[in-house]
């Protein structure tokens, strides 16, 4: 039925309507703690073009590239975040170099296995730990089979020699996020886009975030509004971000905006944003 209503009713009116129940489900959450003392200050991504402009960085992500695309082809065909995330990934993991990373949102492990090979050039005590609520490895419930993958994450991290700098979790995000005693330098938010799980989880990551670490968002569009040529929005995020922004001021979203390279639909524009401490 779901998918019925997909193709009968126009984007705008679904995203409208979509848009609409995220809120009202947004505001009947009760407010949850926001501690932003242990985020880095917003004004070092003021520009963050010299995270993506470095040509030493760019050789390095290119051989990752190639060997990454023997087994993810380099487009958007296949599912999990697009070709040109993929790169601003390891552009911002080697460049901010953090010892530790969650990602929320295996799916495919595309995203992981960027991360994964940047930390890998970080140090050989690096890792990303990254949960879903599904088994990503297992054939009867990972999305790599029915895609049409010929292996499973943790086999194709494994062919890529950065298994050792990936820990797999299968469990829901607040519940990890809850009982979880290990911080992190950065934390990848990549899984369910509602703005109520936004919401939370951007608070459940705040108490887990080592000093100066960094929060990053997948599919934040500012101001609800398209990013790329089909009009598509995904508001979510953008919404759990606006009553954190009411809540508590102090923290500020910066997105990344135009790449240097392609990301989908001819476009330069990313749907990543960081998370950050506002500047006096």
């Amino acid at each position: 039925m779901k998918q019925l209503v997909k193709k009968i009713l126009p984007p705008k009116v679904l995203h409208a309507a979509v848009d609409i129940r995220d809120r009202k489900r947004l505001s009947a959450v009760p407010s949850c703690p926001l501690d932003e003392s242990h985020l880095r200050i917003g004004k070092d991504f003021d520009s963050p073009i010299p995270f993506f402009s470095d040509p030493a960085t760019g050789s390095l992500w290119q051989v990752v590239h190639d060997e990454i695309c023997g087994s993810f082809a380099d487009n958007h065909i296949m599912g999990g975040i697009n070709p040109g995330d993929r790169r601003a990934l390891f552009y911002l993991v080697w460049t901010l170099k953090p010892m530790s990373v969650l990602e929320v949102g295996t799916h495919i492990g595309a995203s992981t296995l960027y991360i994964a090979r940047a930390l890998k050039y970080v140090s050989d005590d690096a890792k990303v730990t990254t949960v879903d609520i599904l088994d990503v490895n297992n054939p009867e419930t990972g999305a790599w089979k029915k895609l049409g993958l010929p292996m499973s994450p943790a086999t194709c991290a494994d062919h890529l020699d950065c298994l050792d700098h990936i820990v797999f979790k299968t469990s829901p995000s607040l519940e990890f996020m809850e009982r979880a005693r290990d911080k992190f330098d950065l934390i990848f938010l990549d899984g369910d886009h509602s703005a109520s799980a936004v919401y939370r989880e951007v608070s459940a990551a705040l108490r887990i975030l080592n000093d100066d670490g960094v929060i990053l968002l997948h599919d934040y569009y500012p101001n609800a509004r398209p990013l790329f040529p089909d009009g598509n929005v995904i508001s979510g995020p953008y919404r759990a971000m606006q009553r954190i922004a009411v809540e508590n001021p102090k923290i500020e979203v910066k997105p990344l905006g135009a790449l240097p390279w392609e990301t989908k639909q001819g476009s330069h524009m990313t749907s990543l944003a960081l998370v950050a401490r506002r500047h006096k």
